[in-house]
């Protein structure tokens, strides 16, 4: 499968809704955790493996290229494309045709979803389709999406009928761009007419996305940017052993904490645990028993200085295909919306290899710490969701947003 490398951000409108926040600034260098917004989505791209940045500029772009230049600084390279703020979005990609690649992904420069390009590009080649459109369920949307054959209907008037919004994170093959001429150069009619054509495909983002359009989006944005010192974390395998011969942990007497390990995390961290016990279902495992283990493990934690928030659990049998037990990435969605951090932004730690799948299913990093070696397959698939590096430095990299 051919990765994707080059990405094209829209930065050029003015940004009204802000008010006096882009009286002297453009929308995407408005700062959230202490970096300009665009900053984050740059970062964001280069850990999924791009390479080449294009960003479509206007309003005060002039401060956008002098923030990022060449993007040495950040290790990736970018490049400019300018028209005047009132330009349409299609427009913006008629002018840069020139220096557009084969396949791309355009991204808004105000909205934000956690990232997992390899999956997106997977579902853009799968369906056979030009236009692959990140879907948010939406009532009052612009798009209709039709799940069993994942076609698209768009349309530029928000309607109650609508099923789902497009939010960007869109890949788009450059072949269709004959679509843009002189005469159709907005963008609106442009994706209605690919619509009618049936050149549109869809994946619905099961997580929402965070924006900052206007002063009320932007302060939950910020609220969820700032909850970076969450860690998710697998249980047995990872916080504690398996009884020898014994699938499951069943008793708080045989409860071993992993300490060795578990004395290398950092404790300033919040730690929610993410766990299958499908000893429930089998009736291996009793539910007050469950209960005691948990309540054990935070006991036991909290004398490591450790604080585990919360657990997340799937009681479903491990035959069971349930959204909401791993590798499937429900309980990940639960967290985050309950904690409200964001998912690219933090890591989990697991050993078992669905662990891996989760982690790539719910579009975050994990720390694989377990026994059993990953095939080359699994490290290609995986490649940008391992962590290589050892605890210490993964916990600096994330307190940079760099991993």
């Amino acid at each position: 499968m051919k990765s994707i490398n080059q990405a094209v951000i829209l930065c050029g409108g003015k940004g009204t809704r802000l008010g006096k926040l882009t009286k002297n600034l453009p929308k995407p260098m408005i700062k959230v955790a202490d970096k300009p917004f665009l900053e984050h989505l740059i970062i964001q791209l280069k850990k999924n493996g791009v390479k080449n940045i294009l960003l479509l500029i206007g309003y005060k772009g002039e401060v956008i290229k002098n923030y990022f230049n060449t993007g040495k600084n950040i290790g990736i390279k970018i490049n400019y494309s300018y028209l005047p703020p009132e330009a349409d979005t299609g427009q913006r990609l008629y002018e840069a045709k020139k220096k557009l690649k084969k396949n791309f992904i355009l991204l808004y420069s105000d909205n934000y979803t956690s990232l997992n390009l390899h999956k997106l590009n997977k579902h853009f080649i799968v369906s056979g389709k030009k236009i692959l459109l990140s879907l948010v369920k939406k009532r009052n949307g612009n798009c209709y999406f039709n799940e069993k054959n994942n076609n698209v209907t768009y349309t530029n008037i928000r309607s109650k009928k609508s099923s789902h919004v497009e939010i960007g994170y869109m890949i788009i093959n450059s072949d269709i761009l004959k679509y843009l001429n002189k005469k159709t150069k907005n963008f609106s009619k442009f994706l209605q007419l690919l619509s009618k054509k049936k050149l549109i495909s869809g994946i619905e983002i099961k997580n929402g996305y965070l924006s900052i359009g206007d002063r009320k989006r932007l302060l939950i944005t910020k609220k969820y940017f700032k909850n970076n010192n969450i860690i998710l974390i697998d249980r047995d395998g990872v916080i504690n052993t398996i009884p020898k011969n014994e699938r499951y942990l069943t008793s708080p007497s045989k409860l071993k904490i992993n300490s060795n390990f578990l004395k290398q995390l950092p404790k300033n961290a919040k730690y929610i645990c993410i766990t299958n016990q499908a000893g429930i279902a089998t009736g291996e495992l009793k539910k007050q028993n469950l209960i005691k283990i948990n309540k054990k493990i935070k006991l036991n934690l909290k004398k490591l200085k450790l604080t585990i928030i919360d657990f997340f659990i799937s009681t479903h049998h491990f035959k069971s295909n349930s959204f909401y037990r791993k590798p499937n990435p429900g309980l990940f969605l639960q967290a985050a919306n309950k904690y409200k951090f964001i998912l690219d932004k933090t890591f989990y730690i697991g050993d078992d290899i669905r662990d891996i799948e989760a982690a790539y299913n719910a579009s975050t990093s994990i720390k694989y710490i377990g026994k059993k070696n990953i095939n080359v397959e699994q490290k290609k698939k995986y490649k940008f969701i391992l962590l290589k590096k050892n605890m210490i430095e993964i916990i600096n990299d994330k307190k940079k947003f760099k991993f």
